[in-house]
């Protein structure tokens, strides 16, 4: 039913978009740049353990799964 990405930014972008915000307004509840938000989506960036926990929390019910993007 729901694809699974096979990349962190996959997933960030996916359930960004599942979620009731937009990317400027998750980057504001997050605390962080848009440029730093966006880099992390578009794969430039690879956020931190402690960031993606973060980002789940806002995100709930969905949730980010970190996958190995080296």
């Amino acid at each position: 039913m729901d694809d699974v990405p096979a990349k962190t930014h996959d997933a960030i972008r996916m359930a960004i978009n599942k979620s009731p915000y937009t990317v400027h307004s998750f980057a504001q509840q997050m605390g962080i740049k848009l440029a730093i938000l966006e880099s992390y989506i578009d794969g430039r960036a690879i956020p931190e353990n402690k960031t993606i926990k973060r980002m789940n929390r806002f995100l709930n019910p969905i949730k980010i799964k970190q996958h190995n993007d080296k």
